[in-house]
C-alpha cells in the first residue's frame, strides 16, 4: 500500500492536470467548442469528449484527495516501492503497449491482407476506416486486450467470466461512441 503522502501528491497532480486540460489544453487544441450552433442547428463539438474526460479526471482526483486526507495516517513497515511493485508496473505498461499496438495496427494490417488490391485498384485503410468491420478491428482487439489484460493482472488469474465482461465493456463503449454519432471515428481511425 502506498504511503498517504504519495497518494495525496498523486491526487493533487491529477487534479491540477485535469483542470489544466479542461481549461487550457482542450479548448486551445480543438477546432470547435464542446457545444456550438451552426445555421440554427446545435451540434456536439470536437472538444466535448476530451472536456468530459478532463472534468471526470478532476472530479475523481478531488474525491480521492478528500478521502485520502480524511483517512488516518498509518505508519507502514512496507516500502512503497519494491521488486513486486516494479514487476507489476512493468507488466501493466507492457499490456498497455501491446493493446495500443493492436489498436493502431490491426485494422490497417487486416485491410492490407484481405481487401487491398494491386496497382490502381489498391485500397488503403484510410478509404476503409469508416466501414464495418474494418473500423472496429483495432478497437475490439486492442480494447479487449487492455481490459482483459489489466483485470487479469490485478486479479492474478484469467477467467472466462473476466473475458466475457471484457468483451461486454468494449461492446458498450462501441455502442456509446459509434452508434449515436455519425461523425466520430472510434480510435485509432482518426489517425489515418
Amino acid at each position: 500500500m502506498l504511503d498517504r503522502k504519495v497518494e495525496l501528491y498523486f491526487a493533487l497532480v491529477m487534479l491540477a492536470l485535469g483542470v489544466a486540460a479542461a481549461v487550457f489544453w482542450v479548448p486551445l487544441d480543438s477546432e470547435t467548442p464542446p457545444i456550438y450552433t451552426f445555421r440554427r442547428q446545435t451540434y456536439i463539438g470536437d472538444a466535448m469528449l476530451p472536456m468530459v474526460a478532463a472534468v471526470g479526471i478532476s472530479i475523481f482526483a478531488a474525491i480521492h484527495l478528500a478521502l485520502t486526507s480524511m483517512r488516518p495516517n498509518r505508519d507502514s513497515e512496507q516500502r512503497p516501492f519494491d521488486g513486486m511493485t516494479g514487476l507489476f508496473f512493468l507488466l501493466f505498461f507492457g499490456i498497455l503497449a501491446v493493446s495500443f499496438l493492436l489498436m493502431y495496427w490491426a485494422g490497417p494490417i487486416a485491410v492490407e491482407l484481405f481487401v487491398s488490391g494491386n496497382g490502381e485498384d489498391a485500397v488503403t485503410y484510410r478509404e476503409m476506416r469508416g466501414t464495418a468491420p474494418w473500423k472496429y478491428l483495432g478497437f475490439i482487439l486492442g480494447g479487449f486486450t487492455m481490459v482483459f489484460g489489466i483485470t487479469t493482472l490485478i486479479e492474478g488469474k484469467a477467467t472466462v467470466r473476466r473475458a466475457l465482461s471484457s468483451i461486454l465493456a468494449v461492446a458498450v463503449l462501441m455502442l456509446l461512441f459509434d452508434v449515436p454519432f455519425d461523425t466520430i471515428l472510434i480510435p485509432p481511425n482518426g489517425d489515418f
